[in-house]
């Protein structure tokens, strides 16, 4: 009995205000659900607002956009390609100047699943300097 006792005010003290199903560690963190928070408002410019002007997105190792003017062009192009897209953060990890993030992508509202995404951020001076994402091959192919 003191067990699921213990365990039941273990799991309710680990809920937060709005039941995130994450914690967020720091200003870093902040700053990636502000990025999320613009990709559900299908903002371009809110969602580089953290990012330095010399950031570079790696997919798969691969440089796919160097320099925060480019990423705001491709994320304005990425909004009316998929007027529908929204993200939600499932999980986020603040490491020293680095957040991991897990979050599922839905490109389009007949989408029920949803797809997974991993990113990695590296921050420097408090700025994203660096994001590393790994995605399913075909997610832009659906």
């Amino acid at each position: 009995m003191q067990t699921l006792v213990l365990a039941s005010a273990l799991v309710m003290g680990c809920q937060t205000e709005k039941n995130l199903k994450y914690e967020v560690a720091g200003e870093q963190s902040r700053t990636i659900e502000k990025m999320i928070a613009a990709v559900n408002e299908k903002d371009a410019e809110k969602y580089v607002a953290g990012f330095a002007d010399n950031v570079q997105v790696f997919v798969e190792s691969d440089l796919k956009v160097d320099g925060k003017e480019n990423l705001t062009k491709n994320r304005a192009k990425h909004f009316e390609a998929h007027p529908n897209v929204r993200s939600e953060i499932q999980h986020l990890v603040e490491i020293d100047n680095k957040v991991i993030m897990h979050d599922k992508v839905w490109l389009a509202e007949s989408d029920q699943e949803g797809q997974n995404i991993v990113e990695i951020f590296t921050f420097e001076n408090g700025k994203v300097v660096r994001v590393d994402v790994i995605q399913p091959k075909d997610l832009f192919q659906r």
